[in-house]
């Protein structure tokens, strides 16, 4: 009878330790599952966080497109300008308080495109005319009123009848390209 009671009670201890080792795994898996719900729900979070808070900056080779347009005559101008190392890394918002007089057509971290009017005359108006038996050329400011911008060297009386006569009559010019093609005229 006592082998059969220590055969018992090893039974039992045996049955014991295999529910508490089940019942500890099982919680240990449960415990496991919730942690890793945990894990993807707090992932997803920050996934959904960072895509959501992330702003277009101004890298430093950033194109800058600059477009003027002059109401009186018409014209507009297209320049670039260099990303200077007060705008690198500048979002929309801090850019648009750098140029608040400008109206912003594109923004991201590789191009910008501002765009502005203007109620005046373009730089590039200019008028061949002559004073004191000199070819002289005027520029028109952004009232349109002419200004002297250059006395050349080139004497009124050397020039062909017909051109003396186009001079007295002032000949208007748009652009320095199209200004210096006329003057070589002249030589």
């Amino acid at each position: 009878m006592k082998k059969v009671l220590i055969l018992l009670t090893f039974i039992v201890i045996f049955l014991a330790s295999i529910g508490l080792g089940f019942f500890y795994l099982n919680t240990r898996t449960d415990q496991m599952k919730s942690s890793h719900t945990t894990e993807n729900t707090v992932k997803n979070d920050i996934e959904y966080v960072s895509t959501e808070e992330r702003e277009e900056m101004i890298s430093p080779n950033a194109e800058i497109e600059q477009t003027i347009y002059y109401e009186k005559c018409g014209h507009s101008y297209t320049n670039k300008i260099d990303t200077t190392d007060e705008l690198i890394n500048l979002k929309e918002k801090e850019f648009k308080e750098k140029y608040k007089d400008w109206e912003i057509n594109y923004f991201s971290s590789k191009k910008i495109s501002i765009f502005k009017e203007y109620d005046e005359m373009c730089p590039e108006h200019y008028i061949i005319g002559e004073s004191e038996g000199l070819v002289n050329i005027y520029r028109l400011n952004k009232d349109g009123e002419e200004e002297l911008y250059e006395t050349t060297n080139i004497f009124l009386s050397y020039l062909p009848e017909a051109d003396q006569e186009k001079i007295r009559n002032k000949i208007q010019v748009v652009g320095m390209k199209n200004l210096n093609a006329v003057l070589e005229n002249f030589d």
